[in-house]
């Protein structure tokens, strides 16, 4: 597995920080000597390779550091019985040597913390260890899954030393939120900056783009879109993400006069006599102030319709108000008009992005070294937003095109 490449805020990132080899208890291993000996040699020396380094200008040999660690690897490998403690420490040397550059120990590393996840799926160290040895080589998927994983497992007295490794984790997987709320927890858990909040955090602070509210922006300045299962589009200053299928024709208006639209073209649903009916699932954002309310704001919309009335939509945001409108004057072909207008009021969370980011890869090159400046991220506009999902549908589809709204918005729709 080739090591990743980073550049970090413009300066090569070597952080010598990372220390969850000092979470490996040696008595629960061994009492041998020799063995307590090489465990704390490769404690010791760990400044040396629990990161990689592009050129190597330490007072210690490469070679010898790599010899030393094999041997210790071959001598911990030849204890008769294996359990959690001994799998997180051949994980870690494996991990070592990969950072030094040989990479047939990349898969041995993950073998050793997958055995320790086996042998205690409960403990979070495993997914701990595993995480952070995908996130140095530019796994981000896996290094963050494995991480989130591990926070759900946390002891009552959290280690300031896996918070200090997400951080640094979190940001060279481009999840910027997640690296400010560690840092966080860093300063919570020692009352002081973490060594990596220390050496960029001020930085990171930097490159997070306030946004006014009162301006007009482009769309292209506040969406961006990325492809996996589904297309992913996510406004960070917008609070939104919306997960769509590639067969949905979609159009997205710019910012203006405090509201962005979201305008959703599903293919079109066959009625009961084979007839295509085509209908539509509009999203409007609008950035409130302190006094407004969600029901004037909604009333806006469906004020126009007599026959209205308020439903029990979904549960999945506290403060929701959703209503169900018939107006026989339209689409009269096809039973008149079956509406839904869904409104959501959301205040600004604490870590603005933190529900809204996901893991992404740097870029890979064979052509020597690579060069990658973080990019900046716009922050969330302040106060409270104002959120309406409408379905413009008709009677003779209704159900089918209820259900995909319903669909959309518990699954495919986060909104912070």
């Amino acid at each position: 597995m080739k090591q990743a490449i980073i550049i970090l805020l413009g300066t090569l990132l070597s952080v010598n920080a990372f220390s969850n080899v000092n979470h490996i208890d040696i008595s629960k291993i061994s009492s041998d000597s020799n063995l307590v000996t090489a465990f704390n040699f490769i404690k010791d020396n760990q400044q040396y390779y629990d990161h990689w380094a592009s050129e190597w200008s330490y007072d210690k040999s490469k070679d010898e550091l790599k010899k030393e660690l094999k041997a210790d690897f071959s001598e911990f490998s030849a204890l008769p019985t294996g359990n959690e403690e001994l799998f997180l420490l051949l994980g870690d040397i494996a991990h070592y040597l990969h950072n030094l550059d040989d990479t047939a120990y990349y898969k041995v590393a993950i073998k050793n913390y997958n055995l320790a996840i086996n042998a205690n799926p409960t403990d979070y160290r495993p997914y701990w260890f595993l995480g952070f040895h995908y996130a140095l080589s530019n796994v981000p998927v896996k290094a963050v899954e494995n991480l989130l994983k591990a926070q759900t497992l946390l002891p009552a007295e959290q280690s300031a030393d896996f918070w200090n490794e997400y951080s640094w984790a979190a940001y060279v997987t481009n999840m910027p939120s997640h690296c400010i709320y560690a840092m966080d927890k860093v300063r919570s858990i020692t009352g002081k900056k973490g060594s990596f909040e220390t050496q960029f955090g001020q930085a990171i602070y930097k490159k997070m783009i306030p946004v006014d509210k009162d301006k007009s922006y482009n769309k292209q300045d506040l969406w961006v879109s990325s492809k996996g299962e589904k297309i992913a589009f996510t406004s960070r200053p917008l609070g939104i993400k919306i997960l769509i299928d590639s067969t949905w024709n979609l159009s997205i208006n710019d910012y203006a006069h405090h509201q962005g639209a979201f305008i959703i073209n599903p293919p079109a649903l066959l009625t009961k006599k084979g007839q295509a009916v085509p209908y539509t699932i509009a999203i409007l954002m609008k950035t409130a102030g302190d006094s407004d309310k969600l029901d004037d704001y909604l009333n806006k919309f469906v004020s126009q319709y007599p026959n209205k009335h308020k439903v029990a939509f979904s549960d999945k945001y506290d403060k929701t108000v959703a209503y169900e409108i018939r107006d026989k004057t339209m689409y009269q072909n096809h039973g008149g008009g079956h509406l839904y207008m869904i409104g959501v009021e959301r205040d600004a969370p604490k870590y603005p992005g933190l529900l809204l980011e996901d893991a992404t890869a740097l870029p890979q090159s064979n052509a020597g070294m690579s060069y990658y400046r973080a990019s900046d991220s716009k922050d969330r506009f302040k106060g409270k937003l104002f959120y309406a999902v409408m379905l413009d549908s008709c009677e003779d589809i209704h159900e089918e095109s209820l259900a995909i709204l319903k669909t959309l918005f518990d699954n495919q729709i986060i909104i912070e």
